[in-house]
């Protein structure tokens, strides 16, 4: 494996995006609330599509055969919709053309959601899917009435922080294996269907 495509596939991990992301949202300050409810709400939909995606192939072998689909990519939807908007975030009041800053982002998850490509840990259907799906929420937070205001540095710090530790801290847990086992428990399978279930 080349070690760009580690490192990028790395920088998608849930682990260090979503206490990031919650972090900014909880903290943020008041003048972008409606950018950070907006935000909260584009994340738990997205992130509840890709879970069911996941649970549906994993647990019942629904997919989609013919495109290779098994469920969208869950670093391409976490960072297509946390990169854009954490960094527009950082950076509103703070530096120049926030909404560049945010385009940059979306560029960082693109390439970060095709480091799963030649990592062989999603197919072409599933890295585009989750990417459009992630940008969908991310656009629909940054489409909120924007005035003026900037994220506090210790926010934007503590965020930071804390998404490090806890990779750092759980170094052996795999949002992957916690599905893994979310669907046999609710499937009663003793284990997860994969590509080989598909017919083709």
């Amino acid at each position: 494996m080349h070690p760009l495509w580690v490192t990028l596939s790395q920088l998608g991990d849930s682990r260090w995006l979503l206490p990031l992301s919650l972090v900014l949202i909880v903290f943020g300050p008041a003048e972008s609330r409606a950018l950070r409810l907006r935000w909260a709400v584009g994340l738990a939909v997205a992130g509840g599509l890709t879970l069911a995606s996941k649970l549906a192939f994993l647990g019942w072998g629904i997919g989609w055969a013919r495109l290779d689909f098994t469920g969208f990519s869950g670093h391409a939807t976490m960072t297509a919709a946390v990169y854009p908007v954490a960094l527009y975030l950082a950076t509103h009041g703070r530096l120049r053309h926030p909404m560049l800053w945010a385009l940059l982002g979306s560029i960082l998850a693109a390439a970060i959601a095709y480091s799963r490509l030649p990592l062989n840990a999603h197919s072409v259907s599933e890295v585009v899917s989750g990417w459009l799906l992630g940008t969908a929420a991310s656009a629909f937070a940054l489409s909120s009435h924007r005035g003026k205001w900037r994220t506090p540095l210790p926010i934007l710090a503590t965020s930071l922080a804390i998404g490090i530790a806890l990779p750092l801290l759980m170094p052996t847990v795999r949002t992957h294996d916690i599905v893994m086992r979310i669907a046999t428990g609710l499937s009663g399978r003793e284990q997860v269907f994969n590509r080989h279930h598909f017919v083709r």
